[in-house]
């Protein structure tokens, strides 16, 4: 058996330290240059995720975290208030956050955050085509240029590819539920660029409304005459199931292409209300549930 000099072994173990040394120091490097972060869509907290970086809170979903990362599981949930604008400023302060990463539905409370000192940015898409841009956006922010250019090269590869394999553009009537009261997606909402972006051609074109959204009666629906109908639902959890019940056995469909064809559908999975960072599966669910034109 060879015996290892004693002088040779000491500069190996020396050595094997220094190693150790550089990588916990550049890790510990890395942690302090990435800012304490919280995410209030899911599209900001899910892209944080698939850039490695770990917020300390995100706003919670009233339909759930079913598409959240899994990654995110034991991460604080802020609760969003539409009437104050966005989340509760006390709990928000005691996390001590030094970004918020913001939309302009939350735009209300964004004095409030930057009155307690903290660095609030606008940063969620409002168009498939913005996915990919926001991505880089946020990459930037973070420290982590070279991560999000190759997320955003995929997300653009992938929004291509569903978008080429559309056959048919089927007319299409897209409107949120509130109760008993239905408003009409217009094509700048999030939700009517996705159907847009899906092959779709929305009967909304043209109108306008407050907000992206617009009011619209039983006769300008009937006289619309989509061929497709898709009702997403909007409200406390509690009232769901009512107005889903609803949504579906509305009188003002009645004599429509989509009535008579049985193509009226209720979407409850949030994808028409906020941007994923996962545009190309949003797309090729609306392809394959409500258009059925792959």
């Amino acid at each position: 058996m060879t015996r290892v000099p004693m002088t040779r072994l000491r500069t190996a173990c020396v050595a094997l330290l220094a190693a150790l040394l550089l990588v916990l120091t550049a890790s510990a490097a890395a942690q302090a240059a990435t800012p304490r972060i919280v995410a209030l869509t899911p599209f900001q907290a899910n892209t944080l995720m698939a850039l490695d970086v770990k917020p300390v809170a995100i706003g919670a979903l009233p339909s759930g975290d079913t598409k959240v990362s899994k990654r995110l599981k034991g991460v604080k949930r802020l609760a969003l208030n539409h009437t104050t604008g966005g989340p509760n400023l006390e709990e928000l302060a005691l996390l001590n956050p030094q970004l918020v990463l913001s939309a302009p539905i939350w735009n209300k409370s964004a004095a409030g955050m930057r009155g307690l000192g903290i660095r609030v940015v606008m940063s969620d898409p409002e168009r498939v085509s913005d996915v990919a841009r926001q991505t880089e956006f946020i990459g930037q922010l973070v420290g982590r240029r070279k991560e999000a250019a190759s997320y955003a090269a995929l997300q653009r590869k992938n929004i291509k590819v569903a978008q080429g394999k559309i056959k048919r553009n089927p007319r299409v009537l897209v409107v949120l539920g509130v109760g008993r009261r239905t408003l009409a997606f217009l094509p700048e909402t999030w939700g009517g660029d996705l159907v847009t972006a899906a092959g779709g051609r929305l009967v909304t074109e043209g109108m306008s409304g407050t907000g992206g959204f617009a009011p619209i009666s039983a006769e300008t629906i009937l006289q619309k005459n989509p061929d497709v109908i898709i009702a997403v639902p909007h409200g406390n959890p509690s009232d769901m199931g009512k107005v889903v019940s609803f949504l579906k056995t509305n009188p003002a469909w009645k004599g429509t292409k989509a009535q008579r064809s049985n193509r009226i559908y209720v979407s409850t999975d949030n994808s028409l209300l906020q941007a994923w960072e996962t545009a190309a599966t949003s797309i090729y669910d609306v392809q394959t549930k409500y258009l059925r034109n792959r």
